[in-house]
């Protein structure tokens, strides 16, 4: 089964996008802590375009959602900015919360909620997949 949505990249957009995942990975059988992870990373990498990919312009975020064989992979597309979060690492410190610096864990997160990802940048097209086994 494949979906796909396009969403402004708005922040308020969040909510549409969730629910577009949701739907698609309850029906197809996944715990509600993996549809919970990959919420919580899909919310975390389309923030961040919202955020920054743009740089305040308006731009468009699509989604081709797919799942078969026991996984759910997701296509997320922009034609923002380009950046690969598989290649930036942010050194946790030892440092208090509070004197760390602020920013930079989301890709932690994302990163740790999934079980695949993957990165590239083609003719002006950022295209980040996500894979999440059931």
């Amino acid at each position: 089964m494949e979906k796909e949505i396009t969403v402004a990249a708005d922040r308020e957009q969040i909510p549409v996008i969730s629910e577009f995942i949701e739907e698609l990975m309850a029906s197809s059988g996944f715990d509600l802590k993996k549809i919970m992870e990959v919420l919580l990373a899909v919310e975390e990498v389309c923030t961040n375009i919202a955020l920054y990919a743009y740089n305040g312009k308006e731009g468009t975020i699509h989604i081709a959602a797919r799942v078969d064989a026991g996984r759910m992979n997701l296509t997320i597309e922009d034609w923002g900015v380009p950046f690969d979060p598989t290649t930036h690492s942010v050194p946790l410190s030892d440092a208090n919360a509070e004197d760390r610096p602020i920013g930079g864990l989301g890709i932690l997160l994302i990163k740790s909620y999934v079980d695949g990802i993957t990165y590239q940048f083609v003719d002006g097209k950022n295209t980040l997949k996500l894979v999440k086994n059931i």
